[in-house]
């Protein structure tokens, strides 16, 4: 059974709870700050949970964090389970954040700079660094000749051994994902908008509607791969024409339908924002078959 968290013990690291705070303009303002090192101006848009589509044709992505000012256009996501795919995942959020953000006759130098930023509850690139900054350089040139396209991709490694070269602040920020010590006037406006937010009922009533669909899509993945399972089982117990060939079909079929199925339903979650911990428990899958998903 996928085991749904009680809404009473969410925190900042609960993908939920992290969009719903980062609703709030001026928390979200100075959590980016206090990442890029720099200011953030004024505010054009903001949106939790925004979903940009290119073309009904092409894949349609949904951003946790979407927010832009008069230069920049920024992406954040929180992410709990470590996936292999998240460099190329970072490419595509900036590439259609540009196409979402550049008019029609607009120029090139128009073009706002663009960040995208993984807040990671594990170590994504295990080299035991606590901040990953990546910039596009020409490796041909000595030194490194920055391309100045003005993008970047931010990873953050909460869960560093070493914070000392982090800014006080970000060191802050990082104690309050790691152990939920608000020490710092940033973590002490989260963690009153957290406990501001658990006696919503509203939001509350949206946290039900979203941990139901994630049940929901469990339960009629289990149905489909039974029902294939058994169809392919039938399949097979007939043609070898004997009731041990068919029961033994049945059940290899079963297995084989549900395991298909078992692996739908992992790409399904891993798409929502899940760890693999919690991907696994609700779909019967090992961490390692997860983990190469």
């Amino acid at each position: 059974m996928f085991t749904i968290k009680k809404w009473e013990d969410l925190t900042i690291t609960d993908d939920f709870m992290f969009s719903q705070v980062m609703k709030d303009e001026e928390i979200c303002k100075e959590v980016v700050e206090i990442i890029l090192g720099i200011k953030v101006g004024k505010i054009e848009f903001l949106t939790s949970q925004h979903e940009i589509e290119i073309n009904p044709e092409a894949k349609s992505i949904t951003l946790d964090v979407y927010l832009r000012d008069e230069k920049k256009v920024i992406n954040v996501e929180l992410q709990n389970g470590h996936r292999l795919e998240l460099p190329k995942r970072s490419r595509f959020y900036q590439a259609a954040a540009d196409i979402d953000n550049t008019q029609p006759g607009g120029t090139y130098s128009q073009m706002k700079d663009n960040y995208v930023i993984f807040i990671c509850t594990f170590d994504p690139f295990l080299q035991g660094k606590a901040f990953y900054r990546f910039e596009n350089f020409c490796l041909d040139c000595n030194p490194p000749l920055p391309l100045r396209d003005g993008t970047c991709k931010l990873f953050l490694n909460t869960m560093a051994d070493d914070l000392t070269l982090l800014d006080p602040e970000l060191k802050l920020f990082y104690d309050y994902i790691r152990r939920g010590t608000a020490d710092s006037p940033l973590t002490g406006k989260i963690e009153n908008s957290i406990n501001e937010l658990k006696e919503n009922r509203e939001v509350r009533r949206k946290y039900m509607t979203y941990t139901t669909r994630i049940a929901e899509a469990k339960s009629e993945a289990f149905e489909d791969g039974f029902s294939a399972g058994e169809e392919h089982g039938i399949a097979i117990g007939e043609k070898r024409g004997i009731t041990i060939g068919r029961n033994e079909g049945i059940s290899l079929g079963i297995t084989q339908g549900a395991y298909q199925k078992a692996i739908e339903t992992a790409k399904k979650f891993l798409s929502m924002g899940l760890s693999v911990e919690q991907v696994a428990d609700g779909t019967g899958l090992s961490i390692e078959e997860i983990e190469k998903l």
